[in-house]
């Protein structure tokens, strides 16, 4: 037997219990006793305490001896409100908790500190009569004075378990256990200043159940919890309203059930769903994820190569292009950019008017594919080599759930390249890369305006690819580089990484060829053919390519003018098309009907379309002036000779020629005659 050995009295014995755990403290042969300690843990809402234990000595050596008295099987090394912890080291706690405030080991050394004087008389002290009253006094003379019972818990926890300093630090991991719900009819929380203490309900399991069924029942996208709590107290708790003499409204029960108070329901619904799960029933999946949530981490960090991921948007430029005929306004204009992930180059653009079209998309896939050389011949821009080096589709490419997701582009597409996922509408997150690179337009308080744009829709377009090729060149993309040696010299712009890792042949670009990418991304059209050229409204196109196939001749000698034939346009640029003949793509160039600005030529149908309306109305116009103006210069002439304009007689048979008539003919034509010779 030694100082804070567990005993036990397996059928009891005299004052000790059967089934409750003693600890062995002292035996004292002067005052012929034995003092035992005995732990209580506590619980939720009660400290732990110890009692001390006097019985005769030869009382316990009887039992001892007996076999009445035996030790515990099992010596538990530390208290009852500390057994979660055993097997830990508790002087490695701290290290778990590097930021706090105040650190468990100066928790126990202080509680130590203050014990340490009893600790070294405490053989004196368990010789008193009455030992307990003696660690209360030495409680009291403490500076300051301790608590009685905490200060005898402190020593002679300290006895009984080893004289371990960690012994003393506080069961910290039992705060947070006390439950509300044990104490299902008990009003908790501040009291209600305007209707008193005691005013409202505890709250049940019953309760809270239906407070979370009435919150799953009316939750949805969008509806405040203030809402739903209305609704609720109504339809699902049976409330009334009532207005009392000042005026006020309160809610009472039909029934007499219990009914919660707004954050009674708002703690229970808490409790239930996660914060994460209420924030996106609230604020929607997309907002959530771009504003509450956590980041998940770079763009980026899964890519290797170059076209591995692409992402595709829209945005619409801030001014408004001007019209062709009359220099009125034109819808916004539509600008629609493709973008490699990993070095951020823009890789192709396309163009619709006021809404984000799926031509559009089919035209940033064709200036994706086609050598960029050839794209900016077709806008009429200055291309310099090497400038938009990218060429090909990807293997892999994100788009809207819009315009761009056309199930037959996408079906057409799928047989060249897979697509992996299509991002959905208006989240932004999804497709970051690309939606980061647009232009940020300033907004501006007060009045609404609106910025007229000096150019046309092909000049705006022109002006776009350029600002997509300076943007490929200036951007500066250096969160993108990673610290690797042979990305020391790089330029940190899309074009610079684009460069570098296509060197390393890190790019998974699919070719296509120009004809492929003219059949399978721009628009289908029919054209009128004619012996001159071909033709789409008042537009005539031709080419030398044309000529050498002998289908104008053809049309001229078989008299077939105005067949149709197949072919492609770029909607937003008709200064080109193809046609469809034996097999063969043909390149067409629109024609001016008289020398004049080239310029012309670079219509969008959208153009040309407003073109043929001016002229149908001219037209329309034109075929009343025509009837108004013959019947104006009749009238003029009837004024100045008096007779009509067709005053004449039908008379049968033939003018006869007598001597007179002849006569009359000879002089008016010898005064012509002497007139042509002056």
């Amino acid at each position: 037997m030694h100082i804070g050995v567990q005993i036990e009295a397996p059928e009891g014995w005299k004052q000790m219990a059967k089934g409750v755990k003693y600890h062995f403290l002292r035996s004292d042969a002067t005052q012929g006793r034995v003092l035992l300690a005995h732990f209580e843990s506590g619980g939720i809402n009660k400290s732990p305490q110890v009692h001390l234990l006097v019985m005769h000595r030869n009382l316990f050596e009887e039992g001892a001896g007996g076999e009445k008295i035996v030790p515990c099987e099992n010596q538990q090394l530390l208290p009852p409100w500390l057994e979660p912890w055993s097997g830990i080291d508790l002087s490695q706690l701290d290290h778990f908790r590097p930021k706090a405030k105040v650190l468990h080991s100066e928790r126990v050394e202080d509680r130590y500190l203050i014990i340490a004087p009893t600790i070294r008389d405490i053989a004196q002290v368990l010789s008193m009569d009455n030992p307990e009253s003696e660690l209360n006094r030495r409680a009291r003379l403490c500076n300051p004075p301790q608590n009685e019972s905490r200060f005898r818990l402190w020593v002679l926890t300290y006895l009984c378990f080893g004289r371990d300093i960690w012994t003393l630090i506080p069961p910290f991991h039992r705060i947070g256990l006390w439950s509300r719900e044990n104490f299902p009819n008990t009003k908790f929380g501040a009291p209600s200043i305007a209707y008193g203490k005691s005013y409202g309900h505890g709250c049940s399991k019953e309760l809270a159940e239906q407070c979370v069924k009435s919150y799953e029942k009316r939750k949805k996208l969008g509806k405040k919890m203030t809402a739903i709590y209305a609704e609720s107290m109504i339809e699902d708790f049976q409330c009334r309203i009532v207005t009392l003499p000042s005026g006020m409204k309160l809610y009472i029960s039909i029934n007499g059930d219990p009914f919660p108070t707004y954050w009674q329901f708002v703690s229970q619904v808490k409790k239930a769903n996660r914060t994460v799960d209420i924030q996106k029933t609230l604020y929607g999946q997309v907002r959530h994820r771009a504003k509450l949530a956590a980041s998940k981490g770079s763009f980026t960090e899964e890519l290797t190569n170059l076209m591995e991921r692409i992402e595709a948007d829209g945005y619409y430029t801030n001014e408004l292009p001007r019209g062709y005929v009359d220099g009125t306004s034109l819808p916004p204009l539509c600008v629609v950019v493709g973008r490699d992930v990993l070095s951020g180059l823009k890789l192709g653009i396309g163009f619709s008017f006021s809404k984000e079209r799926g031509s559009a998309y089919r035209m940033m896939l064709f200036s994706m594919a086609v050598p960029k050389d050839f794209f900016c011949m077709l806008l009429g821009i200055t291309y310099v080599e090497g400038e938009w080096p990218s060429v090909g589709l990807p293997g892999h490419f994100g788009i809207d759930r819009g315009p761009g997701a056309r199930k037959d582009l996408i079906e057409e597409l799928e047989k060249r390249f897979p697509i992996k996922d299509i991002a959905p509408s208006w989240s932004g997150q999804s497709k970051a890369t690309v939606e980061g690179s647009h232009p940020k337009e300033l907004h501006i308080d007060g009045q609404p305006t609106y910025i007229q744009s000096d150019f046309t829709p092909i000049q705006l377009m022109r002006r776009e690819t350029a600002n997509l090729i300076r943007y490929n060149i200036i951007a500066d993309m250096e969160a993108r580089f990673e610290p690797d040696s042979e990305l020391a010299f790089v330029q940190p712009s899309p074009h610079g990484l684009w460069n570098y890792y296509d060197k390393l042949f890190r790019n998974d670009a699919i070719p296509i060829s120009i004809a492929e990418a003219v059949r399978t991304f721009l628009s289908p059209v029919e054209f009128s053919l004619r012996s001159d050229g071909v033709w789409l409204d008042q537009r005539r196109f031709d080419s030398d390519e044309l000529r050498e196939t002998g289908l104008l001749d053809k049309v001229s000698r078989t008299g077939s003018e105005g067949a149709k034939i197949q072919g492609y346009m770029m909607d937003m640029c008709l200064r080109n098309i193809w046609i469809e003949y034996e097999g063969r793509l043909i390149f067409l160039t629109a024609k001016l009907r008289i020398r004049g600005d080239e310029e012309t030529t670079y219509l969008s149908l959208e153009e040309l379309n407003q073109w043929n309306e001016a002229r149908q109305k001219v037209n329309s116009a034109y075929s009343v002036h025509k009837h108004a103006a013959s019947s104006e210069f009749m009238g003029r002439f009837k004024d100045d000779t008096g007779k009509a304009w067709d005053s004449t007689t039908r008379r049968a048979g033939k003018p006869k020629r007598d001597a007179l008539s002849q006569q009359e003919a000879a002089e008016a034509q010898q005064a012509t005659s002497k007139r042509k010779a002056a």
